[in-house]
């Protein structure tokens, strides 16, 4: 049953001989890797690191992407240089906790997890058509997944793990159902709650921009779907993911506004008032240790806490290049790392860390820079702020919670989108200045010389 993992591929190299690979990219695999399960991988041959689902879909794209001279228009940028600084980093940290093989199948992973999924939708996001192709194929897969996880949430069964677990034939992990207040937390085909609120965090502020600008057939279709999307999210019941939605609502007011000194007066205010209520008992809800903690909730505020101080020591003995991604010494039982920032200075060390940050930064502050330039009321500008809304909020969430499965390419095709909408708007600018250099040639009259 593993081996049918190699059937997708044939499938997929079967395709490309009628199809362009940005047209399986956008109905193929974005679908793939939304619905199925990315823990159900098959061995091919030793020496080969497992493939799954989803990169049995992307590999061979990728591969008719390059080899047929269609990534011509392809030009490498900053932000290119900075992830793969990230990557390498991490090769290194690996390859001297563990074997040069072990390193390379790291390397080879995050290549096919990050990198790829980061400059192919750059790519294609540059073309206006393709962009909003692939917003509603992302909002409508997702949107249906949402559906299926609120049936599990309240009926107790996952449509997209249990009936694949139940003929697979090797062991695979995640599994079971985890619940808060007597509620199963669904997770649908993303492994873990956690994982599948922090999906819906990235993506609800793009239903949002679709629904705005009416890209669904009718505006309240727009409406239910992004409604679905937030029920998605919700039916994970995981705390960070859900605040995660609600700020990134909150960013995406603030940044379509045309007025934003009033909207910063309002904003300001609101948190000055809620701070008055809330952090005093928030303080006191997580100045506590596990021992002392009254509820589970309170007890899961108060891992997160020590989390930070138990595994200074550990930090402090291999600073630079951490303890590789599976050598880890666990401290005082807390095997699960709850926090992607910590689990990166474990794992690879300060330095993959920084660069990381830096990598995320980058494209961050040149989207914000894009935003404040540009019109507040045009569409662009509006679907940039929406693009802050769900880094930013991203960027939280994995403060608090695992980072995993396939939520790690869908932050990468965030922000290959986010690139890509920088040098659309780059482009379109050097166009309107220097239209000689560009072959558009007006000479003022009402016709063209032609030479």
């Amino acid at each position: 049953m593993d081996k049918s993992i190699l059937l997708l591929m044939l499938v997929t190299i079967g395709l490309l001989l009628y199809k362009e690979p940005k047209e399986l990219f956008l109905y193929f695999f974005l679908p793939v890797l939304t619905v199925v399960p990315i823990y159900y991988e098959t061995k091919i041959v030793a020496g080969i690191p497992e493939m799954g689902f989803w990169s049995a879909v992307l590999l061979p794209i990728a591969f008719s992407w390059i080899v047929n001279r269609q990534a011509d228009g392809y030009r490498l940028l900053p932000a290119d240089v900075l992830i793969l600084v990230h990557l390498v980093i991490v090769f290194s940290g690996q390859w001297q906790n563990s074997a040069y093989k072990e390193a390379q199948k790291i390397l080879y992973n995050d290549i096919t997890i990050r990198l790829l999924p980061f400059i192919m939708a750059r790519a294609w996001f540059m073309d206006p058509e393709s962009r909003i192709k692939m917003f509603r194929i992302i909002i409508l897969t997702g949107a249906v997944v949402a559906i299926f996880q609120m049936i599990e949430f309240r009926f107790w069964f996952n449509v997209f793990d249990e009936p694949l677990r139940r003929i697979w034939p090797k062991s695979v992990p995640w599994g079971g159902g985890m619940k808060r207040g007597g509620l199963k937390r669904a997770s649908g085909p993303f492994g873990h709650p956690i994982c599948a609120g922090y999906y819906y965090t990235m993506f609800v502020p793009l239903a949002v921009w679709l629904w705005k600008n009416d890209y669904f057939e009718k505006r309240k279709h727009g409406f239910w779907i992004t409604l679905i999307c937030i029920g998605g999210g919700i039916s994970s019941i995981s705390r960070a993911p859900i605040i995660g939605i609600f700020l990134g609502l909150v960013l995406i007011w603030y940044g379509w506004s045309q007025n934003k000194g009033l909207a910063t007066m309002i904003l300001l205010s609101l948190m000055a008032v809620a701070s008055i209520f809330i952090l005093p008992k928030a303080i006191s809800y997580v100045n506590v240790d596990r021992a002392n903690a009254v509820t589970e909730d309170q007890r899961n505020a108060a891992y997160r806490t020590e989390l930070l101080d138990n595994y200074k020591e550990v930090i402090a003995e291999k600073p630079l290049l951490g303890w590789g991604r599976f050598t880890v010494p666990v401290v005082k039982g807390q095997a699960s790392v709850d926090n992607e920032y910590l689990m990166i200075v474990l794992s690879s060390g300060k330095a993959s860390l920084y660069a990381y940050i830096v990598s995320v930064t980058w494209i961050l502050a040149r989207l914000i820079i894009f935003s404040i330039r540009g019109d507040p009321s045009s569409k662009e500008i509006r679907l940039a702020w929406c693009m802050i809304a769900s880094i930013l909020t991203a960027l939280f969430t994995q403060a608090t919670v695992y980072s995993g499965t396939q939520t790690v390419q869908f932050f990468y095709i965030i922000l290959g989108f986010s690139e890509g909408l920088i040098q659309a708007g780059a482009w379109e600018t050097t166009q309107a200045k220097f239209p000689r250099i560009l072959g558009e040639i007006n000479y003022g009259y009402n016709f063209s010389r032609t030479i």
